[in-house]
């Protein structure tokens, strides 16, 4: 198996990121306003990484913290105590048994990195795909929220 590694996203990294497209009902994830070509290509977003093989290619990226939360209608739904992630995965890649592999490298980095072992983050009630992916790792549902901004449900799920 290819080996892959994690370093800091690059403005120009989550700049090609926003280009992703995803296919069916998987579109939603896609940006409707993309990225403006970033100022400081070369300068790092905090908290966040990315994943890719040896040779760069990009396989897909984490978000730990803030920004690994979403906008709910509901109020205070994001108890301290847990490091939010927020992550995806390649359009070409998903879908093809690598969900479980790309998490747990993700978890690891972020117990390493973070010093915790408690883990929260949100998915769309509708990717039933990724939500059985989070399940085999560890997450459990904990809570059922509407996004504020595109409101549709959205499940928090907790290690």
């Amino acid at each position: 198996m290819r080996k892959a590694i994690i370093r800091p996203m690059l403005q120009k990294d989550a700049w090609e990121i926003s280009h992703w497209k995803y296919e069916g009902i998987y579109a939603f994830y896609n940006k409707s306003d993309e990225m403006a070509v970033p100022q400081t290509p070369n300068a790092t977003v905090k908290d966040s990484f990315v994943v890719c093989w040896e040779d760069g290619q990009m396989i897909g990226h984490f978000h730990f913290g803030h920004s690994g939360q979403i906008p709910t209608e509901e109020k205070n739904v994001y108890e301290p105590g847990y490091l939010d992630i927020g992550l995806g995965m390649r359009p070409d890649l998903c879908g093809k048994g690598n969900g479980t592999a790309f998490v747990e490298m993700g978890l690891a980095f972020a117990r390493k990195t973070y010093q915790t072992n408690r883990f929260r983050l949100s998915v769309a009630a509708f990717n039933e795909r990724a939500v059985k992916v989070y399940e085999r790792v560890g997450f459990s549902k904990t809570c059922v929220v509407t996004n504020a901004y595109f409101k549709n449900l959205f499940y928090i799920m907790t290690t």
